[in-house]
């Protein structure tokens, strides 16, 4: 029976990804059959691993780390589980922590080019620059035709102001370029764009390189969009960079277009006067600045901080927060915080209801978060249990349960006094289904690399898939169709 528990697991988990698009569903199914197998063998091995991925594919990190630590009890030296570790904690932007983990692993296993290269990115993100040039030479040393890390290289010579290293390590690069790789194409686009930013003639020759790569997958569309996009507004083509906005997705990697986009103050000009956002007036929402206004009728997405200035006495919770994407966040710190919110005119109706927030520390065990929507009508309660998967994970956006939501609803969030210490930045409104928890990457330490740029590559159980999923192991199972028989 264990057997077939596993093996419909392993069905469900197999149908979880397509082109990038995740079913959450199927996720679940897996969970649910693996754990079935756990409960008569809580040391499988094979099983754990293969419920950690499943937690994964459904974005629950938490969950995931804590089988990857039920698997290193058993074998603290399985070198996978270690670099796989440190992909879990990068996902929850935890970046110093997971060094440590693709450390231990490179400790055990320094031939692993997945883990240095992993490891690379990391001390990308965290302004280790010649950290990330050691690993890449490692990577070199090992496999001399490894076009990625070429092309990390090359950005990393450019964040640097190295141009002459950055245009020897792009020249190398395309001479590894693989015709049939989309990514790898993407990535030399983005660099031609990096390096010819003040040629007009090579930023079109981009332009039209960029619309003959037919994309795979959704991160490589949102990829090629704010290359575009980025030539777009360096060409001063307002008209066209906005279209390219307009047309993407908050959820499909908005927030981490309007970081960059906002370095281009002429741009955002542009867009307040062709939105004709200040012929609207957003005073009864305590909208007073451009960009609120713009995110508020563009985007449907309110920031907690234009309370402010509709009740003064808010303004002792508001405080900076540079990565935070409007720069101004509300934090609950020592008192009670009731946070009430005008009735928000968004134009749909929507299903979820989405709060942006950074549990830094719990208080007290009496501890609550408290979402209502109309009054009493409706509530939406995180008890310490639930709070306490969320403290320490950093910005996540969290979906609450609330569903069915009206266009004219009126929301309310209470945090109980002296009970934990959290920042709010803003609420939206969904009308899709995400994950409960949402990481976001901080942006404003990425430098030029494309925040998402992590997800292009498969992780240690795709990238070792006979050694992840020990194939005698697998063997050893019953053969699914013997089962359904």
């Amino acid at each position: 029976m264990n057997n077939s528990y596993i093996l419909l697991g392993n069905s469900y988990l197999s149908r979880t990804s397509y082109y990038g698009y995740i079913n959450y569903s199927n996720c679940t199914a897996a969970i649910e059959n693996y754990n079935n197998a756990l409960k008569n063998d809580p040391n499988n091995y094979l099983c754990l691993k293969n419920c950690a991925y499943a937690y994964e594919m459904g974005e629950d990190y938490l969950s995931t780390l804590n089988l990857l630590d039920k698997l290193l009890n058993i074998n603290k030296e399985d070198s996978l589980v270690l670099c796989y570790y440190g992909e879990i904690l990068y996902n929850m932007t935890q970046y110093r922590k997971s060094i440590s983990y693709f450390t231990k692993a490179y400790t055990i296993d320094p031939e692993n080019i997945h883990n240095l290269n992993r490891r690379a990115i990391t001390y990308c993100v965290i302004k280790e620059y010649d950290k990330v040039l050691s690993d890449l030479d490692k990577i070199i040393q090992l496999d001399p035709l490894n076009s990625s890390a070429y092309y990390l290289k090359s950005l990393t010579y450019y964040t640097k102001n190295d141009s002459n290293n950055a245009k020897i390590s792009f020249k190398k690069y395309a001479e590894l370029l693989n015709s049939d790789n989309i990514l790898a194409k993407i990535q030399l686009l983005h660099l031609e764009y990096l390096l010819n930013k003040n040629s007009s003639k090579d930023l079109n020759d981009i332009l039209t390189k960029i619309d003959q790569i037919h994309y795979s997958s959704i991160n490589e569309k949102v990829f090629l969009r704010f290359i575009k996009c980025k030539i777009y507004i360096e060409l001063k083509e307002y008209s066209k960079a906005r279209l390219i906005l307009d047309c993407t997705p908050y959820y499909d990697g908005f927030e981490s277009m309007s970081y960059f986009i906002q370095d281009h103050p002429d741009f955002w000009s542009y867009l307040y006067k062709v939105c004709e956002i200040n012929k609207n007036d957003f005073t009864k929402f305590g909208i007073v600045d451009e960009f609120s206004k713009y995110m508020y009728r563009k985007r449907e997405v309110y920031f907690v901080s234009n309370l402010t200035n509709l009740n003064s006495e808010l303004c002792q919770f508001q405080e900076s927060d540079i990565s935070s994407l409007s720069g101004l966040v509300l934090s609950s710190k020592n008192e009670k915080l009731h946070l009430v919110l005008p009735i928000l005119n968004f134009i749909y109706t929507y299903d979820y209801f989405i709060c942006k927030m950074n549990v830094k520390k719990i208080l007290s065990k009496d501890c609550f978060i408290k979402f209502t929507l109309n009054g009493n009508y409706r509530d939406y309660m995180l008890k310490h249990e639930d709070v306490s998967k969320l403290e320490g994970l950093g910005w996540i956006e969290y979906q609450t349960s609330i569903r069915d939501l009206h266009y004219d609803g009126q929301f309310s969030i209470e945090i109980e006094i002296n009970s934990i210490e959290m920042q709010i930045e803003y609420i939206r409104l969904s009308y899709s289904s995400q994950p409960i928890i949402t990481h976001f990457t901080n942006i404003s330490s990425m430098g030029y690399l494309f925040p998402v740029y992590h997800k292009f590559f498969s992780n240690v159980p795709e990238t070792f898939k006979d050694k992840y999923f020990s194939r005698k192991e697998m063997e050893n199972l019953l053969d699914l169709k013997d089962i359904l028989n």
